[in-house]
C-alpha cells in the first residue's frame, strides 16, 4: 500500500509508499488494436448486445494468499455461468505474500500473458514506469459502467496519474489498519490482563509471556513502532513514511506545515522507536530469527507466539487456524488509542491492475465489472457454489452442514473487496465483528498528502545505495539488535554517503509541487 511506517512486527508488506509518475504503459488503444481476434470479437459483440458472438478467451489473475481446495470447482462454475455474457476461461493463481510482488515483476519482465493481478498503494509509480500495467481509461468507458457506479470517485482518483486510471480500487474498511495487531486473547485472559490499548499495556502483556511462557514467541518481528507512534502519550496516529522497499527513509510531518520531507532516520521519533525497541530485544520480547525468519504465519498458528503484525481482515482465519492446534486459543484485535484522532493516509491501499502483457484487457474489465455488478455475481466469486460451499442465513453466509468452518471456502479478496457486497459468517469471531464494526463507525480525518504519489526516477542510483544501507546497516539497528550510539551515528553517516540528500531534495520538489497544484494549506 506509500508506506505508512513499518508498524508492530507487520509481516504483510501490505504498506502504502506514496507515488506520482506521469504516464507509462500503453494507451487502451493501442492495447486494443493489438488484440487477438478474440478480443476484436468481444468489443463488437459487446457493443452489439449479441454476447452469443464472443470467442471463449482465458483471463488469467495472480493474487497473493492461499489457494482454497475449492477454488477449481468454484471457477468451472462461474464460467459456465458468464458463457452468454463473458465466454471467459477464469484462471486464478496464488503466490505466496512473502513472493508476491517481486514473482509477478518477474513475470511482467518475462513477457508471461496474464490479464489481472493484485497491486498496493506503494507499487503504483513502479508498475507503471516497468510498463507492468495499461491505463484504463478506454477499457472503463466502454465495459465498466458497473465500476464506475460502485466505486468512489476519490478512489479513482488515487489511481489516476496525468488522467490516466491505472487501477480498479478495492472497496473497504482501511484507516489506519497498522494500528491494529493479533493477540493471543487466551493468553491475557490466563493471566488476567488488561485489554490492550496502549504501549503500556502491550509491553505488560510482552513481559508476562517473556517470564511465564517459555514456549511462546511475545511478539513475532522485531518492532514496537505502532504502539509507540500511535500511543495517546505519543503522536496518537499512525505516520507518514514511505520510500523504501523493506524499511521506510522518507518521513513527513503532516501534522506541520510547511510539509517537508526528512530523513526518517535522523528523527526524534526513529530514535525513541529504536530505544523502545532495545528495551525489547533485551528482555526476550521478539523472535530470536526475527530479521530472517519467513513463517511467522506458520509460528503463530502453530500457537509458538503470543503476538504478531495483523488488521481486523486476518483475524478469523489466524483463530481458525490456530485451533487446530491450540484448541481454546483465541485471537483478538489490539487496537492502540481507539479513542484518538484517525486519519486517512491515502484512499485506497490494494486494487487490481490489467497486466501489459493481457492479450483481453477489454475481457478482464468486463469481468472485473461483472463481479461488482450485482450481490449475486459477488457472492459467487467470493462465497463459491451456494448449497455446496455457502448457504444463506438471512444476510450472513453459513458453511454447509458437514463442512468445518476452518475449511470453508476463502479466496484472496484484496483484488476485488468490496464492502457494499461483503457478508459475514454465521461463524465468524466476535473478535472480527467487533472490530469491523468500530472500523466502519470510523469519521477519520484525511490527510493532506493521502493522494500524493512518489517517484524515485530521477534518483534510481542513490535509491539503491540508500536500501542497501537500510537493509544491511538500519533494519538490525531499528530492531535493538545494534544498540550503540556508534552503531546509530555510522549508519546516518553511510546514508548520507549513499546520496540521501539527493533524495530528499528530489522529494521535496515533488512535494512542493503536489501541494500547490493542490492548494494545500
Amino acid at each position: 500500500m506509500k508506506k505508512v511506517i513499518k508498524l508492530l512486527c507487520l509481516a504483510m508488506a501490505l504498506t502504502m509508499l506514496l507515488t506520482t509518475l506521469a504516464g507509462c504503459g500503453k494507451d487502451t488503444s493501442a492495447e486494443q488494436s493489438a488484440a487477438s481476434s478474440g478480443q476484436s470479437a468481444a468489443s463488437s459483440a459487446s457493443a452489439d448486445n449479441s454476447a452469443a458472438k464472443l470467442q471463449e478467451v482465458p483471463v488469467t489473475i495472480y493474487v497473493a494468499g492461499d489457494r482454497p481446495k475449492q477454488q477449481d470447482e468454484v471457477l468451472e462454475a462461474i464460467n459456465n455461468a458468464t458463457k452468454d455474457e463473458l465466454n471467459i476461461n477464469l484462471k486464478v493463481n496464488y503466490i505466496p505474500w512473502g513472493d508476491y510482488v517481486s514473482q509477478v515483476k518477474l513475470k511482467a519482465s518475462a513477457g508471461e500473458e496474464f490479464d489481472i493481478f493484485l497491486s498496493f498503494f506503494g507499487e503504483l509509480s513502479g508498475n507503471i514506469a516497468r510498463k507492468q500495467c495499461i491505463s484504463i481509461n478506454d477499457l472503463l468507458d466502454k465495459y465498466g459502467a458497473d465500476l464506475k457506479q460502485q466505486i468512489p470517485q476519490n478512489l479513482w482518483d488515487s489511481l489516476t496519474v496525468d488522467g490516466k486510471i491505472y487501477g480498479i480500487p478495492a472497496v473497504y474498511a482501511m484507516t489506519e489498519m497498522g494500528r491494529g495487531f493479533l493477540v493471543r486473547k487466551d493468553l491475557r485472559e490466563k493471566y488476567n490482563l488488561p485489554e490492550i490499548t496502549s504501549l503500556a499495556t502491550y509491553e505488560q502483556f510482552l513481559d508476562t509471556i517473556a517470564k511465564n511462557e517459555p514456549d511462546v514467541i511475545p511478539c513475532l518481528g522485531g518492532d514496537l513502532s505502532s504502539a509507540v507512534v500511535c500511543d495517546a502519550g505519543k503522536i496518537g496516529h499512525s505516520i507518514f513514511t514511505f520510500g523504501g522497499d523493506n524499511m521506510s527513509y522518507l518521513y513527513v510531518d503532516q501534522d506541520k506545515r510547511p510539509l517537508k520531507v526528512e530523513n526518517y532516520v535522523e528523527t526524534d521519533l526513529f530514535k525513541e522507536i529504536w530505544k523502545e525497541d532495545i528495551k525489547a530485544y533485551n528482555n526476550g520480547w521478539f523472535e530470536k530469527d526475527f530479521l530472517s525468519d519467513k513463517d511467522r504465519d506458520g509460528k503463530f498458528i502453530a500457537g509458538k507466539a503470543a503476538s504478531m503484525g495483523g488488521d481486523l481482515y486476518n483475524i478469523n482465519d489466524r483463530e481458525n487456524q490456530l485451533k487446530k492446534n491450540v484448541p481454546n486459543g483465541e485471537v483478538e484485535l489490539a487496537i492502540i488509542n481507539k479513542g484518538g484522532k484517525w486519519i486517512n493516509i491515502g484512499p485506497v491501499n490494494n486494487f487490481g491492475m490489467i497486466s501489459s502483457t493481457s492479450k483481453n484487457p477489454d475481457r478482464a474489465v468486463m469481468f472485473m465489472n461483472w463481479l461488482r455488478k450485482d450481490q449475486k455475481n459477488y457472492d459467487m466469486y467470493m462465497l463459491g457454489i451456494e448449497g455446496k460451499t455457502y448457504k444463506l442465513n438471512g444476510e450472513k453466509a453459513e458453511v454447509p452442514e458437514g463442512t468445518d468452518p476452518k475449511d470453508r471456502y476463502n479466496p484472496t479478496p484484496w483484488f476485488t473487496m468490496h464492502f457494499p457486497y461483503l457478508r459475514t459468517w454465521t461463524t465468524d469471531s466476535p473478535a472480527y465483528t467487533q472490530a469491523l464494526d468500530f472500523w466502519n463507525s470510523l469519521k477519520p480525518e484525511t490527510a493532506p498528502l493521502s493522494t500524493f504519489s512518489y517517484s524515485s526516477e530521477n534518483v534510481k542510483a542513490e535509491k539503491a545505495a540508500v536500501e542497501k544501507v537500510m537493509t544491511d546497516e538500519v533494519i538490525p539497528l531499528f530492531f535493538g539488535a545494534k544498540q550503540k550510539d556508534e552503531d546509530y551515528d555510522k549508519v546516518v553517516k553511510n546514508l548520507k554517503a549513499a546520496g540521501i540528500q539527493k533524495i530528499l531534495d528530489d522529494t521535496q520538489k515533488q512535494i512542493d509541487d503536489f501541494v500547490a497544484k493542490n492548494n494545500i494549506k
